[in-house]
C-alpha cells in the first residue's frame, strides 16, 4: 500500500535543494572571471589615472575618455554629446547641448535623432556615471549602425555636475 510522505519531510527536502542550489550558484559566481559582485558596486576597471570603466568594457569598444577630454571636446562645435539615460533623467538635467537617445528605447527613438548624429564629427556618449553601462551599450549599437567616431565618457552626468560644468534642464 502506498503511503503519503509527510509535509515536514517534503519541506525539509525542498529547503535542502534550495540551499544546495544557492551554494553551487554562489561558488560558481565567485570563481567565474565574469562573476557578479555580491556586495558593493559592480566590478570596474581602471584603464588610466582618470578613467574608470565597467567590467564589461572591451578593447573593441569605442575609446573611453576622461572628464578633461570630455570638457575639451565640449568646446568643439561639431562634437555632439549623447545622453543614454531615460527621458525623465535627461529632462531633470543633462550636459548642455546634449541630445537624448535612451539605450532602453533605442528602436523607438533612433530615427528621430539620426540626422543630428550623422551631422556631428564626433559623438560622446554618456549616462549617469561609472556604474551605468547604458552609454557602453548605446555606443555599441551606434557602432553597429555604422557610426565611426564615437567616444564614451564613463564619468557621465555625476562627474560632469561635480566639476561644475555647463548643464541644462528640460
Amino acid at each position: 500500500m502506498f503511503s503519503r510522505p509527510k509535509l515536514k519531510n517534503i519541506l525539509f527536502k525542498f529547503i535542502l535543494i534550495i540551499l544546495i542550489g544557492s551554494l553551487i550558484g554562489i561558488l560558481n559566481n565567485s570563481f567565474s572571471p565574469s562573476g557578479i559582485a555580491l556586495v558593493g558596486s559592480w566590478r570596474q576597471r581602471i584603464i588610466s589615472d582618470s578613467i574608470v570603466v565597467p567590467g564589461s568594457y572591451d578593447t573593441k569598444d569605442p575609446p573611453a575618455i576622461s572628464l578633461s577630454e570630455a570638457e575639451r571636446s565640449f568646446q568643439t562645435k561639431k562634437v555632439l554629446f549623447v545622453d543614454a539615460r531615460l527621458w525623465e533623467d535627461f529632462n531633470s538635467g543633462h550636459i548642455a547641448k546634449a541630445i537624448n537617445l535612451p539605450y532602453e528605447e533605442f528602436k523607438d527613438n533612433f530615427s528621430k535623432v539620426e540626422k543630428s548624429l550623422s551631422s556631428a564629427s564626433e559623438l560622446i556618449i554618456y549616462c549617469d556615471g561609472t556604474e551605468c553601462e547604458s552609454s557602453l551599450f548605446l555606443a555599441r549599437l551606434l557602432k553597429d549602425k555604422g557610426f565611426q567616431n564615437i567616444k564614451i565618457f564613463f564619468g557621465g552626468w555625476k562627474e560632469w555636475v561635480q566639476a561644475g560644468l555647463p548643464i541644462e534642464k528640460g
